[in-house]
């Protein structure tokens, strides 16, 4: 059978499938696995919330049956299933159809705070090792509060507010959310109305200190003029 046109899907065909033996792997980032690798062997590798699951996500945010890494003779792909909070790569959201995997892409389900990096070299033999993150990571664990900047955990950690503003943005990442929403989570305890713009800017700038190279041109923590701010 001929191969796939560029841009058009990979077909399935089984004999289309690779040796599962060729070295791919998933990196863990954040949560109690960080550091881990995980090799992948099979030639559809299941990711989601349900323990019969390959890699098992246990985080609400996460579907049952989330997305799916399969093996081609063209290299490695990842598709949803169909969840609720969708999968994102490289903070891009893609759908139902197979988006191509690269070594170093960066692959999270919904606004889990587990981030896997997908390594693939194409050698016949699966090594485990760890490697160093991308530059630009950033990782929220918000199950033990602490965050992880190009590889390296921010210490001393975030305090309170700065860490609770950091993790509603990430619980919603690549989506913008309004200053009404940040001040209603991060300043609970004050009626609506009583936190000001101010008051906000300054937590933000607080954060950006802390996980940005350079405040003045952010690459995670964005402003969305006239509505809020958005984390990539």
């Amino acid at each position: 059978m001929g191969q796939a046109e560029a841009g058009s899907a990979p077909e399935r065909e089984p004999e289309r499938k690779i040796d599962v033996g060729s070295e791919a792997s998933l990196l863990v980032q954040g949560g109690p696995r960080h550091g881990e690798v995980i090799a992948i062997y099979s030639e559809v590798t299941t990711l989601g919330r349900q323990a019969d699951n390959d890699v098992v996500v246990d985080e609400p945010p996460v579907s049952r049956r989330h997305s799916a890494i399969v093996a081609t003779v063209n290299g490695y792909y990842i598709r949803d299933l169909g969840s609720t909070n969708g999968t994102f790569i490289n903070r891009r959201r893609i759908f139902n159809d197979e988006f191509p995997l690269a070594h170093g892409d960066l692959v999270r389900m919904g606004g889990s705070d587990v981030t896997f990096m997908f390594q693939y070299s194409g050698a016949k033999t699966v090594r485990i090792s760890k490697v160093d993150p991308p530059i630009d990571a950033l990782i929220v664990d918000a199950k033990a509060r602490q965050v992880f900047v190009r590889g390296e955990r921010l210490d001393p950690p975030l305090p309170r507010k700065e860490f609770d503003l950091l993790q509603l943005l990430n619980s919603r990442r690549g989506e913008a959310v309004s200053r009404d929403d940040i001040a209603g989570h991060v300043w609970a305890e004050r009626p609506d109305g009583d936190v000001g713009n101010h008051e906000i800017e300054q937590c933000v700038h607080r954060v950006r200190v802390r996980v940005e190279e350079n405040t003045s041109m952010p690459q995670h923590l964005t402003t969305v003029r006239g509505f809020g701010y958005k984390l990539d």
